[in-house]
């Protein structure tokens, strides 16, 4: 029996697998997974899988993790993984691997979705087990991290000044006093910038996984680009104007990549990460896209907005949701809410 149990070396990455399709007239595991990524209709809307899905499922059903796993456990054909296999990973991934229980809920949904393609589709029945359908993520073995502060107005104006070019000054401007996610940002196009309007707003109406659904529900929504400032309409202006910007670009945002028949391509969130890194080893402040999130719903919430408009703002489902981005904790901000009270 393999111990589980054993530490794994880190910093060692398995030697690469070559997989077959077929061995012996069955289908490998990879193989399986594969098909499964590419074939499989998302049970949430009844369309397959975006890119963006398909890449998420290669990475943690095909990863190092579950690699390791599967030859400890002699497994290579996706009709020998059971149920049981998949519980005792997850349990492995969880409690000896540190993964948090947001990863293995989301492995965990992956899993059972292949269990049941390779059931249908692959003649595999053994994937498809009570033992996986009864498994309960528990939350308490996740690390407690501590939370990052919001970003202060100096940090913030700091960051403005130190991007490079009109469009990455637009892009913190964007994150920052809009609150939007980065999926939905990237997915903007010229036509949901409306300046026309009084006052000026951004229509926010899908995201880069998919241009017509945003995370949730409740995504569909207009966000004004005035919100404590006026800055966000002198830069969208300089942005469009920018004469280096392609005439007829659709998308707001464009990376420095040609596509083949000559276009430039949209910015992706890896283009966006790497630029806000950039940002960060300029500065020496950290940012990342969900920081500019939790700064927006903050100062919003200290200046007195009403939870169920932050709510719509962020474009969540619950006010719950809107409780765990607040990152305010300064007595400042308590005594300032108070003092606007009247009786």
């Amino acid at each position: 029996m393999p111990n589980w149990l054993e530490p794994i070396e880190r910093g060692r990455r398995p030697a690469a697998v070559r997989s077959a399709s077929q061995r012996d007239g069955r289908i490998t595991f990879e193989r399986g997974v594969e098909r499964y990524a590419e074939n499989h209709v998302s049970p949430k809307n009844g369309r397959p899988y975006s890119q963006t899905s398909r890449d998420n499922i290669r990475g943690n059903l095909l990863g190092g993790p579950l690699r390791l796993f599967r030859e400890q456990a002699g497994i290579r054909y996706i009709d020998e993984w059971t149920d049981a296999h998949a519980v005792g990973y997850l349990h492995w991934l969880q409690y000896d691997m540190g993964r948090d229980s947001a990863t293995i809920k989301k492995v965990r949904s992956q899993l059972r979705q292949l269990a049941l393609y390779a059931a249908e589709h692959l003649g595999a029945q053994a994937a498809v087990g009570d033992q996986l359908e009864r498994l309960r993520v528990s939350s308490a073995p996740d690390e407690r991290r501590p939370e990052e502060p919001v970003l202060t107005q100096g940090e913030a104006d700091s960051l403005l000044r130190a991007a490079q070019t009109a469009r990455d000054r637009l892009l913190v401007a964007m994150l920052l006093y809009t609150g939007m996610r980065p999926s939905e940002l990237l997915a903007l196009h010229e036509e949901n910038i409306r300046l026309d309007r009084v006052p000026p707003i951004v229509e926010i109406r899908g995201s880069v996984h998919d241009a017509d659904v945003t995370k949730t529900e409740a995504g569909f929504r207009d966000i004004p680009l005035t919100i404590g400032q006026k800055l966000l309409p002198k830069l969208i202006r300089v942005h469009l104007a920018d004469p280096n910007r392609p005439v007829g670009a659709s998308r707001l945002f464009l990376s420095s990549r040609m596509e083949r028949d000559g276009r430039v391509e949209p910015l992706e969130l890896g283009g966006l990460r790497t630029m806000l890194k950039v940002l960060q080893r300029q500065t020496g402040i950290k940012c990342n896209p969900y920081r500019f999130r939790h700064t927006f719903c903050t100062w919003c919430a200290d200046a007195g907005m009403h939870m169920l408009h932050l709510q719509q703002l962020l474009g969540h489902a619950s006010s719950d949701m809107v409780a765990y981005y607040y990152r305010g904790k300064t007595s400042d901000a308590v005594l300032q809410a108070a003092a606007r009270i009247r009786f």
